[in-house]
């Protein structure tokens, strides 16, 4: 089982007690007049448009005004406010010490953009010359056997072999990357400890109506299997701690992509994915 290496030990009202935004803005909700929204960490209005950046993908988007509610986005706002600030008496000095410990003793992955203690993957982007660093999230991966293709080819040809394909769902990730040579930082364990450098590796995936592709896996009347995957070339190196950069050896073009674990020992079902744009 994966989890990040340390726990999540700091809570978002701490890092307003620090005087900082911490490692991401407060996600806000724009609440739709058809009940529902989109999370959002900024927004503008402008004329008869909305521009807000999109916490889910990462990117700036637009909608008219008419299809917002602001009663109910005002309202929601100001609740969550009341929540962090009822949050914030609960925290205790020992807390605020521990996170500023904490914040001189994490990594810097850029100026003034530190990974966090909690460990995970992240991704260094860029867009119009502004330095980001965005989590990747995990991703369940799913095994698709192909009945109904594997029968037709055994009634046609009898020791042909059996494809399984291994697939995320959703045609696209969610978050969005405008770098074509990303730098990825990756702190990750499982339940045999440290997850070793060697082991993640980029994978692109294929497009497939509403699905992405990571992996096919034929299987041969001898039992034998073989799996194909787009691995891109990349190196790992070192970075600080238990930290481990990943970066790419070739130019990551306009697709899907995922981080993944490579290890045959380290049998794990999620990866991490994401979209570079143009």
């Amino acid at each position: 089982m994966l989890r990040a290496i340390k726990g999540l030990t700091a809570m978002a009202a701490v890092w307003l007690l620090l005087g900082t935004a911490g490692p991401a803005q407060t996600v806000r909700r724009l609440i739709l007049t058809d009940g529902s929204y989109q999370t959002a960490t900024e927004w503008t209005e402008t004329g008869d448009r909305v521009r807000y950046f999109s916490a889910e993908r990462g990117e700036w988007e637009e909608i008219p005004v008419a299809l917002v509610d602001w009663k109910a986005t005002d309202e929601w706002n100001a609740q969550l406010a009341k929540s962090d600030i009822e949050e914030l008496k609960q925290v205790t000095p020992e807390q605020i010490a521990e996170r500023k410990e904490e914040m001189l003793n994490t990594p810097l992955a850029a100026p003034g953009l530190r990974l966090p203690a909690a460990g995970g993957v992240f991704v260094l982007d860029e867009q119009a010359g502004k330095p980001s660093l965005n989590k990747v999230e995990a991703n369940k991966i799913q095994v698709n056997d192909n009945v109904g293709t594997n029968m037709l080819k055994r009634s046609i040809n009898p020791v042909s072999s059996q494809t399984q394909t291994i697939e995320l769902k959703g045609a696209t990730a969610k978050l969005r990357v405008h770098t074509a040579v990303p730098s990825i930082f990756v702190d990750m364990e499982n339940d045999q400890g440290l997850i070793p450098a060697d082991s993640f590796r980029i994978v692109r995936l294929e497009r497939k109506k509403d699905l992405r592709v990571l992996a096919k896996n034929k299987v041969a009347v001898t039992g034998d299997q073989s799996m194909t995957e787009r691995f891109l070339r990349s190196r790992v190196e070192k970075f600080s701690g238990d930290w481990w950069k990943v970066i790419p050896l070739e130019d990551l073009t306009p697709g899907e992509y995922a981080i993944v674990i490579s290890k045959a020992e380290n049998d794990e079902s999620v990866v991490w994915d994401f979209r570079v744009e143009k």
